[in-house]
Order: C-alpha cells, then structure tokens, then sequence
C-alpha cells in the first residue's frame, strides 16, 4: 500500500503546452520538452544530495529551496523561447545554483575582467585542475583539451610577467595590478540606463492592474511602490511586463534578492492568467 503511494505520487506535476515538469523522487524533477529531458531541479526533501551521476546525463541540475521555487523555475523556462540548451556551460544562472560542474566552472571564469593578471591566473589554473579532476583524465576528450588550456594559458600569464619585468618584486606588482579605467568608464555608462518610471504608468499599474493591493502578498496599501524586477541599472525598462506593485516589506526583500526574479516574473504570469 505504501509502495502504490509513493508511486502514484511520482508522474507530472505541471503542464504547460509542450512542456512538463515531472517529479522522478521525493524533491527531485525533471523539466521535459517533447517528452526529452532538459533540466533537473533538486529541492532540500531530496534525500541523496551528492547528486551523483547526474553529470553523465549532460543536463543542468538546480538547486532551489522549496516546490514554489521549481513550479516558478519551470514556468520561466515553459515561456521561453525555446528549450535550454545542454551544451557545456549551459546551466541557468537563477535562483538555484547548479551542479553541473562544468558550468560551474565556467561561471567562476565570467568575473575575471575585475581580477588582476595574477588572479586571472590563479582562477584559469583551478579551474583547469577542477575540469581535470572531476571530468577524468581520457586523453584527446573535450574535458582533457579545455582543462589542459586552462591551465597553460594561467602558467603562461605567470611566465609572462615575470619575463617582462626585471626582477621578482616589478613582476610581483604586475601581477597584483588592476587596470580599471575601463571600469569605471562602462560604469559611468551604465549609471541609470533606464530612467525613472513614469508617474502616470505607476498610478495606472497601481489602481487599474494591482486594485490597491500587494502583487506579492495581497496586502491593501495606500501608497504604490513600484519594482523594476530587472533593474534600471541593468537595463530593465519601464514596462508593465518588468514592474510589480509591492508593499514597503516586500520591496526590501524584492531589492536585497530575498524573493528572487524569477518568482517575481512567475507572479506576473500568474496574476495575468
């Protein structure tokens, strides 16, 4: 009796056109387009956190914090454009954290603009050795060739330094220096690329599409205060699409990343239907 439970528990949980989400185990799904597996979505009742193995199916697997957490996941991906790619470094980047250990260290490589040389060959010589170690050693594999780049090219910036300096202390403070004019001038361009938004448009969202209330939580407010879900700072327009009406608690948690994007935009999809 308890084994036909726990299997008539286990099947599709949500559908969305093509789409599925399926529960495989207690905290464990998997998100399906055309009936072929496209991501796997791990939340903290899944008993066997190692996850191993998962990383020879050549999928994305996510961790989230609760089933709210994979519903929102699958209906951002059920709404895009097309299926996730399962190539290397293809993991989503949301509020989940992969444990696909390729893109996992392909993602500690995206900041490197900020590191100095030095840095940037502290960060490509560990991944190389991360893509070495838990990848395997096969010669001529795909893995083999990126993990033995990786770590030349950091051994090579280390050389480098010191054959162009004249002694150990000038390489040392090659190595060790920032170069950030361009920062700062890609930062005065990115300074509010969107501008505020319109008193008219948060008075229209605020009655008409909110009726006075919370989108989050539902609480009746007096007064609008109004979310870009991406921010201006990165672009995000002045769309209804990208704004949600929140209390005052709810925008702090909304702007310090307590409740994540992509339940924001799930909300909106929601309160739309």
């Amino acid at each position: 009796m308890v084994l036909a439970c726990r299997l008539y528990s286990m099947g599709v949980v949500r559908r969305e056109g093509n789409w599925r989400l399926n529960k495989l185990e207690d905290g464990l799904y998997e998100i399906t387009h055309n009936k072929e597996p496209q991501e796997r979505i791990v939340t903290p009742k899944y008993v066997d956190n190692t996850l191993a193995g998962f990383q020879s199916l050549g999928l994305p697997v996510h961790r989230v914090d609760s089933y709210s957490e994979a519903e929102g996941l699958f209906e951002e991906r059920a709404h895009s454009a097309s299926p996730a790619p399962t190539s290397l470094g293809s993991s989503m980047g949301v509020s989940g954290q992969t444990d696909d250990p390729i893109s996992r260290d392909l993602d500690s490589l995206e900041d490197i603009d900020n590191l100095p040389p030095g840095g940037v060959a502290i960060v490509m010589i560990a991944a190389g050795v991360i893509f070495l170690w838990t990848m395997g050693l096969e010669f001529g594999s795909p893995a083999f060739l990126i993990g033995t780049g990786l770590l030349l090219a950091g051994i090579g910036i280390l050389a480098w330094a010191f054959v162009v300096s004249e002694d150990a202390a000038s390489a040392l403070s090659l190595l060790t220096t920032v170069d950030d004019s361009d920062s700062k001038s890609d930062e005065n361009e990115s300074t509010d690329k969107t501008p505020p938004t319109p008193e008219k448009l948060k008075h229209d969202l605020f009655f008409d599409r909110a009726n006075q209330h919370c989108e989050w939580c539902g609480t009746q407010l007096d007064q609008p205060e109004v979310h870009h879900i991406v921010p201006r700072s990165e672009g995000g327009p002045n769309d209804p699409s990208n704004l949600i009406v929140l209390c005052p608690n709810d925008h702090r948690k909304a702007d310090r990343g307590a409740i994540s994007r992509t339940k924001l935009k799930a909300k909106l999809r929601r309160l739309d239907e």
